[in-house]
């Protein structure tokens, strides 16, 4: 038996722009060495498992690699070190002063973690309290500047670690391709199982999630804890609401991280549109009371998925805790995740692990487009192994490709109608494009954040167009449909891209920046609200 580990380049943060390392993953070998007989597992960790964890690096994996004959997987995917290193911001010392009256200064020259409970605990103590009221939340630091990204980006990582264990070792058994996890760790091998239907024959899943749960992403601003520390102090028990220093936001929607439909629509199992029939057979297993990951929405994900695959469903009842496999009444049970696996390799000893054919998303260059509302996320699989994602706009992709005459042409049953309804049609694609300007800047943006000018150059080019487009059409429209006048935004507008296009031209990086983040895309928010309420009468 012998353990390896890889390091590999994984996939770019695609939809916040986060700069990231490689990625450390290791692998468990059979004694008897890789035949074209083994297998592949991913075992996928949940919060607060790593990858290199004694429990995965020299129990679990080593155990399910010589029992079954496979090579075992488990990686530390993007934001998996929810580390214990907390610090103290304004909005909590601003709030614990607020509804605590406690002094800003009374935070000063905390050395240790266990220092800063001790004081919070006296806080509460004090005022006869014993739960830290919810806006009075710690920060946690996630470790290599990495942030909860749930489930999309550790998904991206665990398909790209996948393809690269297919290339390092081309004799393993394509039909025997199996992702398993518990928690967070079985919410991500369901996803895999979305993203790649052909490519596994086993998803086994204990407790995962089925969505997108916003309190681990935002859970400052809606007042729900991602994580709560607890600590004894005379005979009573304290508990400490903490979220972790996550870029998302619900509340701003002119913010580069705000958390859109789109976001949640793609981390979503839920969407029957993003489901295609498939040899993939899912094992699930639930217990009848959690309260982190909802059964009641994972039984609607067995629902639909029995739609498409063969599926197996477990709802873990009290009867079911038995102490050996099933430890304990709540999420995840303390399920052995040893006799769990044994547990379903017996139900599937019919088709033993494997599925019929041995093709999968890669070997078929295979394209998969999903609808996630406004955007459209592809996964492009290569043969050569490799993995690329990227988003595109609905209105962006219909739109920017083509000329402006283009934008605004009739079909020619549409020039056979009424006036009014023709204009209502050209405004109701002047609508789409400038719903596509706001978030082609907010792309561009983050972009040249990180000093990426030349793959925005083009893309910035179009929005000027297309923002000049729509200026002149209401223009031609001002008098038959009476609109209010926004001269004087649009100059200030059209003497921002001036600049813009000025300090591409001279790769002025810094002035790029401060023209784009601080004064454009403020005024171009301003502009699209006007706009909205400037159409709504005529598109309602």
């Amino acid at each position: 038996m012998s353990t390896l580990k890889f390091m590999i380049t994984p996939h770019a943060d695609i939809e916040l722009f986060i700069k990231r390392d490689p990625i450390d993953y290791y692998v468990s070998i059979p004694g008897d060495g890789v035949t074209n007989d083994t297998g592949v597992i991913l075992s996928i960790p949940g919060f607060g498992g790593t990858a290199d964890s004694e429990y995965y690096s020299q129990k679990l994996n080593p155990y399910l690699a010589e029992r079954y004959n496979c090579i075992v997987v488990s990686m530390n995917y993007f934001g998996i070190h929810r580390t214990r290193l907390m610090y103290l911001d304004n909005s909590f010392k601003e709030s614990m002063e607020k509804l605590y009256h406690t002094p800003v200064d009374y935070w000063d020259h905390i050395t240790s973690d266990v220092e800063l409970k001790q004081r919070i605990v006296k806080v509460l103590e004090s005022k006869g309290m014993q739960s830290l009221d919810p806006r009075c939340q710690i920060l946690r630091v996630t470790g290599r500047n990495e942030y909860q990204s749930f489930g999309f980006l550790p998904t991206l990582d665990c398909l790209t670690v996948l393809g690269d264990i297919f290339k390092r070792f081309p004799q393993v058994n394509k039909q025997k391709v199996i992702a398993y996890g518990s928690s967070y760790g079985g919410y991500i091998a369901m996803l895999c199982g979305k993203f790649a239907p052909n490519t596994f024959s086993l998803i086994i899943e204990n407790s995962g999630f089925s969505r997108a749960e916003i309190n681990f992403m935002v859970g400052r601003e809606i007042l729900k804890s991602d994580f709560v520390m607890y600590q004894q102090h005379n005979e009573k028990v304290y508990s400490m609401s903490c979220a972790y220093n996550n870029p998302w936001t619900i509340l701003d929607e002119t913010s580069k991280f705000y958390l859109s439909d789109s976001h949640k629509l793609i981390r979503s199992l839920l969407v029957e549109e993003h489901r295609v029939p498939s040899e993939t057979r899912y094992y699930h297993f639930h217990c009848e009371q959690d309260n982190i990951a909802s059964v009641e929405d994972k039984d609607r994900v067995i629902s639909l998925l029995r739609r498409y695959n063969p599926t197996f469903y477990k709802r873990v009842g009290q009867g079911d805790i038995d102490g050996v496999l099933f430890k304990k009444y709540g999420h995840a049970m303390e399920a052995s995740l040893r006799k769990l696996f044994d547990y379903v390799a017996e139900l599937d000893a019919g088709s033993q692990l494997l599925k019929r054919t041995p093709t999968n998303e890669f070997l078929e260059n295979a394209t998969r487009v999903f609808n996630c509302g406004e955007k459209d996320y592809y996964f492009h699989f290569k043969d050569d192994f490799s993995l690329e994602v990227k988003i595109e706009s609905k209105v962006k992709r219909t739109d920017y490709s083509q000329n402006s005459s283009d934008v605004i042409s009739q079909s020619r049953a549409e020039t056979e109608l009424p006036p009014v309804i023709k204009s209502q049609k050209l405004l109701e694609q002047l609508k789409r494009v400038s719903d596509s300007i706001l978030d082609s800047l907010g792309f561009v943006i983050s972009k040249v954040e990180q000093d990426e000018l030349e793959p925005t150059k083009q893309v910035m080019q179009e929005i000027i167009d297309a923002y000049l487009l729509i200026m002149s059409q209401l223009e031609s429209l001002h008098e038959s449909l009476q609109f209010d006048q926004i001269s004087i935004l649009n100059d200030e507008i059209v003497h921002l891209f001036t600049v813009v296009v000025h300090s591409y031209n001279h790769h002025d990086s810094y002035q790029l920046k401060q023209v784009l983040s601080q004064q454009l895309y403020k005024l171009v928010v301003d502009w699209k609200a006007e706009i909205d309420h400037m159409l709504e009468p005529y598109l309602t």
